[in-house]
């Protein structure tokens, strides 16, 4: 492909920033990838519980594990395999064998193959080691074989010499929900969920694939090829998700800014050199009797009279398919590649929205006016506030909070002085979920912050951390995990340099009730 291979020695590339075989050195910070990688290697390494990591198509999980197996400790046997909806517990068990480079029996029965599971796992324990299986697309396992690989992780494993990682989508969760009953007030497996990134994190993100395929001028970072305008385009398109991104920005480098695809070429038609001459003479004919006839006077007959319907405004806003380049801020390079992206754009037409207080608007508010008995009020143009712009870290373009009928929220606790911190958690819903933001050793550091958040949902409670009082803050509680979630996606201010972690309040309860 010679277009594209000058594109990329245009910009100074190595290689394509967003094909999927781009190899990567380091996992990007942004967007909670490298606290939850952290989490993960913590997770594995000092609990028994099952761990999901959790997330949308593209969000990135399966580089994460990728991560994860490079990174692995030494007294560790890192193993990978990939489910199914066909995998049946004995091609499950087979597959496990396989992943850790095992012989099994031919024909060999289920029980025979937990068996030579069990024995190898004795083997790995009397070497002071631990096994760890990663399954890619567990959310597609069927009953049989989860419920399988569910006991094997919590029932038939002695000293916790197997660990599992279950990789999937977000329904991966309701999974183990149904499999996995919490035992003595707590669960027995962990959630990361990977979120989508926001603006910031999405900038970062280019800048970062860039700079992997060779985007650096000596010690200093170059500019990004992307203006801003087409950055927030690459952000709005891709919802934030990773592979999104990778997949706009590709097609928005390789076709210097343009989403519109190629217009089919038009059919030849060869015509013989006569009828050609005689349609050429057809055409002067026309073109003169025209000309000849633009003289004459109009008829004064009564004509019909055709009344066309006003046009109806639309209320979609096409997104635009070409962005003007010479909108970009400072950290825009200059190179032929945004020259030509700029004459490009520079003639999209902008599509006006319709303003509010149109014949459409005014008309629907009488006819409820009119239902309800209620004066007719005439139709104002509502005055836009001006619009807040907060740095966040935490996730990108937060969802809408979860509705105050489902989980009603109560006041903030910092304002609530009637019952004492630990009662007002212990009083909640235990099948609810909460959102756990922070802890520290220092309880009036703890209690300084809440008070500086005193708008927030805030709770804290005393819990013990190798022996010493541990002060924790959670914000909130929600009826369901994904309340909880879009909940911490959408923290603001001090509250989203944090990094949130979703708990059920049945484990924050046995918490405080074990600190007793």
């Amino acid at each position: 492909m010679p277009e594209l291979n000058e594109k990329l020695t245009a910009l100074g590339l190595t290689a394509n920033p967003f094909s999927e075989g781009m190899p990567l050195e380091t996992l990007f910070s942004g967007g909670m990838r490298r606290a939850s990688l952290d989490q993960l290697q913590l997770l594995v390494r000092e609990s028994s519980d099952i761990v999901a990591l959790v997330g949308p198509e593209g969000s990135g999980k399966t580089l994460l594990a990728d991560f994860y197996a490079r990174r692995a400790d030494r007294d560790q046997i890192v193993a990978r395999t990939r489910a199914s909806l066909l995998t049946t517990p004995s091609q499950l068990l087979q597959d496990m064998f396989r992943a850790f480079v095992l012989d099994f029996p031919a024909q060999a029965s289920i029980a025979e193959l937990k068996a030579a599971l069990s024995r190898y796992f004795q083997a790995v324990r009397n070497q002071s080691r631990t096994v760890v299986l990663i399954v890619d697309d567990a959310h597609e396992l069927g009953d049989d074989a989860f419920n399988l690989l569910v006991k094997l992780a919590l029932v038939e494993n002695p000293e916790s010499t197997f660990r599992l990682i279950l990789v999937g989508q977000v329904s991966l969760l309701d999974m183990l929900d149904y499999t996995c009953p919490p035992t003595e007030g707590q669960n027995p497996f962990t959630a990361i969920s990977l979120p989508a990134f926001n603006l910031d994190e999405t900038r970062n993100y280019l800048r970062y694939r860039f700079n992997a395929a060779g985007l650096r001028d000596g010690e200093a970072e170059s500019p990004l090829p992307f203006s801003q305008r087409q950055t927030e385009k690459i952000h709005k398109l891709s919802a934030g998700v990773p592979g999104g991104i990778n997949k706009v920005a590709e097609d928005m480098l390789l076709s210097r800014g343009g989403l519109l695809p190629a217009l089919p070429a038009l059919p030849q038609i060869s015509l013989p050199r006569h009828y050609a001459y005689a349609a050429g003479a057809l055409t002067v004919v026309l073109v003169l009797a025209f000309l000849a006839g633009g003289d004459e006077e109009p008829q004064t007959g009564v004509q019909r009279q055709i009344v066309l319907p006003p046009p109806q405004a639309s209320t979609a806003t096409p997104i635009p398919l070409e962005e003007d380049a010479s909108g970009s801020d400072g950290d825009t390079m200059v190179s032929p590649f945004v020259e030509a992206l700029s004459d490009s754009t520079a003639e999209a037409e902008a599509v006006e929205e319709p303003e509010p207080g149109t014949a459409e608007t005014n008309e629907a508010v009488a006819t409820a006016s009119i239902a309800q008995n209620l004066p007719v009020a005439p139709a104002v143009n509502p005055v836009s506030e001006p619009e807040v712009v907060t740095n966040t870290t935490v996730a990108a373009t937060p969802p809408p909070a979860p509705a105050q009928s489902a989980s009603p929220v109560p006041d903030s606790p910092a304002a609530n002085r009637t019952l004492s911190q630990r009662e007002q958690i212990l009083a909640l819903s235990a099948s609810e979920y909460t959102i756990q933001l922070l802890g520290a050793s220092s309880r009036s550091n703890v209690e300084a912050f809440v008070q500086r958040n005193g708008s927030s949902p805030l709770y804290w409670f005393e819990t013990r951390n190798q022996g010493r009082p541990w002060y924790v803050v959670i914000h909130g509680h929600y009826p369901n995990r994904a309340a909880a979630q879009a909940a911490a996606s959408a923290l603001q201010g001090e509250l989203s340099s944090l990094e949130p972690w979703i708990r059920s309040l049945n484990a924050v309860q046995g918490d405080i009730r074990a600190a007793e």
